[in-house]
C-alpha cells in the first residue's frame, strides 16, 4: 500500500442540533379566580387515529383491536339510523341505543349519522355523534365504517362487555 494516499472526505453528519420545543417567552400569568382561556385536553386526544376524527380508541384499548375493528372483523349486533333527526332527538335517541346495546351484552354495533352534505351548517349529527361516543364510558372504540357500509356517515363501535 505504498504510495497510496487517503481520500479527504466530508464530515459524515452535517445535522445542526434539535430546535427546542415548547413555549418561548415569558409566561403569562393568569389571576387565580379566573378560568383558563381554553379547555384543556384530556390525555385521549393521544388516541385519536387521525385528524379528522374518524378513529378513536379509549386507554386500555389495544391497537391490535382498533385494527380488527377498523377492518370489520367485529360482526355488527345492531345499528341505529339517525338521519331526519333533530339534534337533541339525536343525543337521547343515542344514549338510549348504547344503553340497551349495554344491557344486551351486544360488541359492536354501528351508528349511522350521514355525511352532512345537505346540512346547512355541516356535519351537525356526525359531530355530535363523535363527541358523544368519546365521552361516554361504555364505548371503548370507534371508527369510520368501510365504503361499502357507508364509509364517513356510519360509525362502528367496540363496547364495554358487562
Amino acid at each position: 500500500m505504498t504510495g497510496v494516499t487517503p481520500l479527504k472526505t466530508a464530515p459524515t453528519t452535517a445535522s445542526t442540533p434539535p430546535r427546542r420545543r415548547g413555549h418561548s417567552g415569558n409566561p403569562v400569568a393568569l389571576p387565580a379566580d379566573s378560568d383558563p382561556p381554553f379547555a384543556v385536553q384530556s390525555d385521549e386526544s393521544k388516541h385519536i387515529h387521525s385528524e379528522d376524527g374518524s378513529s378513536f380508541r379509549k386507554n386500555g384499548v389495544q391497537i391490535r383491536v382498533m385494527q380488527k375493528l377498523k377492518r370489520g372483523r367485529f360482526s355488527v349486533d345492531d345499528q341505529l339510523d339517525l338521519h331526519n333527526m333533530t339534534m337533541r332527538t339525536a343525543h337521547s335517541a343515542l344514549l338510549a341505543f348504547i344503553a340497551d346495546a349495554h344491557s344486551r351484552s351486544l360488541v359492536s354495533v354501528r351508528i349511522i349519522h350521514g355525511k352532512g352534505l345537505r346540512s346547512e351548517n355541516g356535519p351537525r349529527l356526525k359531530l355530535l355523534t363523535r363527541q358523544l361516543l368519546r365521552e361516554h364510558p361504555q364505548v371503548l372504540a370507534y371508527t369510520t365504517c368501510k365504503p361499502a357500509d357507508g364509509g364517513d356517515g356510519a360509525v362502528d363501535i367496540l363496547l364495554k362487555s358487562s
